[in-house]
């Protein structure tokens, strides 16, 4: 079980490392990546490669057979590592490093929002009520950067469960 630990804290280094340099490179390249849909299922996607390429490395270092428990365990482990380093770096760098950042990745925001309601035909009076309660919100601060990683949690640890159905495999009982 403390190997299990081990390498799965390993790689959830690694994938930390791995999103800052992700979130660094967007930064450098241009803030309008954080809006786009594919850059974010693109980062989805690095979690959950490492969080799978962790399960199935317990899995061969464990002969082959690892229960259900072990393998999300692998999982949860990398994946909350990776999150924790990277929500830390985004905090960082939206707050002490460069808050002009924050601000303008949630005009983009909020300019994309206002267009995808209004292609869904949404009221004014709702569409201002959203834009004004988005300029009162820094989803950048600490507070919403916690927010995000519980939601985070959530979703990759419903996405863990399935891995693990898929990954895991029990030793066969002697009778």
């Amino acid at each position: 079980m403390e190997a299990l630990r081990k390498n799965a804290a390993k790689m959830g280094l690694f994938l930390g490392l791995t999103m800052i340099v992700l979130t660094t490179i967007a930064y450098a390249i241009d803030l309008n990546l954080f809006t786009k849909w594919w850059f974010g299922i693109g980062t989805m996607a690095v979690v959950v490669i490492f969080g799978c390429v962790s399960s199935i490395q317990n899995k061969k270092a464990a002969g082959g057979f690892l229960s259900f428990k072990d393998t999300f365990i692998s999982f949860f482990i990398t994946f909350l590592i990776g999150l924790l380093l990277s929500t830390l770096y985004s905090v960082l760098l939206f707050n002490l490093i460069d808050p002009e950042a924050k601000a303008v990745i949630t005009e983009n925001v909020i300019k994309y929002t206002v267009e995808m309601m209004q292609n869904f035909g949404a009221k004014a009076a709702d569409i201002n009520k959203i834009v004004e309660e988005m300029k009162n919100t820094d989803n950048f601060g600490f507070v919403g950067q916690a927010k995000g990683m519980i939601w985070n949690i959530v979703i990759y640890s419903i996405i863990g469960l399935i891995v693990s159905l898929i990954v895991r495999r029990e030793r066969p009982q002697s009778i």
